[in-house]
């Protein structure tokens, strides 16, 4: 009876909580054992720092697909986490099985409300495009129109469900009393991981995303972007246009498809989680972003961010990338000191403002690295579109083997120099006067914009009233001024100190005739030079203990 019922039961579905088992199974198996225990990850971390990240790659290699994709979503995190560990996170890989044409048909069916025989006149039973979230397939819709049909993969959600027991977990053994714990929170990582699955398991934003490049397409997109058919699209499947006798990227095809990646991404925010050659294809002399799914945008005010950001780069000014972090999202600790030395060391490394002798990979790496020593931290989706751009910038490399695309394999196109176009245009862009007023005439016409202003007045004539009113002014430079000028009046006082020394001294040696004398020189003038000598020997350690000499 037994066998037989274990038999039936290991034929049904893993569920969230035999999935969670099984994680903390395969991390024990790669070390992570303790993690389960008693034990703290605190204690090993010197030991283990050259190893943890190749054995968590392995372990979410083991453990499928979905767990690929969120080591590849924490490899985007250069900002929290060390590069050793990124760099293994990066190169987590795992075979994605494509579904069945009898799961696929059961999907499309279910969400489209009618059969697949009914619903078009022929659908390709072998996927075109697998991925890990998502799997497309050619069909044809009633009256010969050619279509790309793109699903949701089912069993997301399942492993989505278990790693939040487990990242708890791992969140409680990984915490000190004092407050020590890992880069990041375990928990919250997780979080942003579901809503990143979430965002880019949503067909209803992949059609926003189509009405937006298509409108682009006036302004100078370069790409053809597919319609959207909606009687055959839902929040979990969506129908495309397809181009008929369309072929894969050539060569200068590819250069073309990464160079409008590169600009959409800087220009208007707009990045591609996975950045698949299998998504672009070529048809009468056109690229065609024939799949425009998982696509991300950040929203105006971040953009905006990015562009303070990028003007203050291109005028090699580290206080103002320090300011504008926090229009991006960006975390940033109080005192600024440490990113300021940080990001300047990484500009100085760089060689200027432009960088554009380097490859956009290495730019991030620096600049990732340098907001993680700085105590700095990025939002998901801002560290998400830095690895698209990295991910667009290798589109063409990574076919550069078996493509003739005119490049070895590793070599440079020229992406940073794209990029360094379109955030010239990004910056002018929010500089234009134009821009300034129509965004200054939006926030005044917002009925919040006065929301507060009865009360913020009533308070600053109470404060008139009862004199209580305090002005501070901050001016830029003015602090390394007056610490320049105080380590010259140091100087001056200390040589001053000095001169009065010998010189009263000397007096005393010399015209001194009454009192005790020894050696020829008067006793009264040889303690006091001995104590003006000490006085000026505290003075001189005190100046050069504030370091002000």
């Amino acid at each position: 009876m037994l066998p037989a019922m274990e038999n039936v039961t290991r034929g049904l579905p893993e569920g969230p909580a035999r999935r969670a088992a099984r994680i903390a199974q395969v991390g024990a198996r790669y070390g992570f054992g303790y993690v389960f225990g008693r034990g703290l990850l605190l204690g090993r971390r010197a030991r283990d720092a050259g190893r943890i990240g190749a054995r968590v790659r392995l372990a979410l290699e083991e453990l499928g697909p979905t767990f690929v994709e969120l080591g590849r979503f924490l490899s985007a995190r250069g900002d929290l986490l060390p590069p050793d560990v990124t760099a293994e996170l990066g190169r987590a890989s795992a075979p994605v099985p494509p579904l069945s044409f009898r799961e696929a048909r059961a999907l499309l069916e279910n969400e489209l409300g009618n059969s697949l025989e009914r619903l078009f006149l022929n659908f390709e039973e072998q996927p075109v495009r697998v991925g890990s979230l998502t799997q497309s397939h050619r069909a044809t819709l009633p009256g010969g129109r050619a279509a790309l049909v793109v699903m949701s993969r089912p069993g997301v959600r399942r492993d989505l469900l278990a790693m939040r027991p487990v990242a708890d977990v791992v969140r409680r053994r990984t915490t000190s009393r004092d407050g020590e714990g890992l880069p990041l929170d375990p928990a919250a990582a997780v979080g942003e991981f579901t809503r990143h699955v979430a965002h880019r398991r949503d067909m209803f934003f992949a059609a926003q995303t189509v009405r937006r490049l298509r409108d682009l397409r006036g302004g100078g997109f370069p790409l053809r972007v597919p319609e959207v058919y909606r009687r055959y699209s839902t929040a979990r499947c969506a129908t495309f246009e397809a181009p008929e006798g369309a072929t894969p990227l050539d060569g200068e095809g590819l250069r073309e498809a990464s160079r409008a990646l590169v600009r959409l991404a800087v220009l208007e925010g707009m990045f591609f989680a996975d950045v698949a050659a299998e998504r672009f294809v070529v048809r009468g002399g056109e690229v065609w972003l024939a799949d425009p799914t998982e696509a991300f945008a950040l929203d105006p005010e971040r953009l905006r961010g990015l562009a303070e950001v990028l003007a203050a780069v291109r005028r090699g000014d580290v206080e103002g990338v320090a300011h504008a972090l926090p229009l991006l999202g960006c975390r940033v600790p109080h005192d600024t000191r440490v990113l300021g030395r940080e990001l300047r060391d990484a500009l100085g490394s760089l060689g200027g403002p432009l960088w554009r002798e380097h490859a956009l990979r290495e730019l991030r790496a620096r600049g990732l690295e340098a907001i993680r020593r700085g105590g700095a931290a990025l939002p998901a989706e801002v560290a998400q579109l830095f690895a698209s751009l990295v991910a667009a910038e290798e589109l063409a490399q990574r076919l550069a083997g078996r493509l003739d695309v005119g490049m070895a394999p590793g070599e440079a196109w020229g992406a940073t120099e794209v990029a360094a176009g379109a955030a010239e245009e990004l910056v002018s862009r929010f500089r234009d006067p134009r821009y300034v007023a129509e965004r200054t005439a939006r926030r005044l016409v917002q009925p919040d914009a006065y929301a507060e202003y009865p009360r913020q007045i009533h308070t600053i004539l109470e404060e008139l009233k009862d004199g209580e009113v305090e002005v501070v002014f901050k001016h830029r430079g003015i602090d390394d001024l007056i610490s320049r000028v105080d380590i010259l009046a140091n100087r001056l006082v200390f040589a001053l100190l000095i001169a009065a020394l010998i010189v009263g001294s000397s007096l005393l040696g010399i015209f001194g005739d009454s009192g005790f004398r020894l050696l020829g020189v008067s006793v009264f003038g040889l303690v006091g030079f001995v104590i003006a000598a000490l006085l000026g020997l505290l003075l001189l350690v005190g100046i050069v203990r504030s370091g002000r000499l």
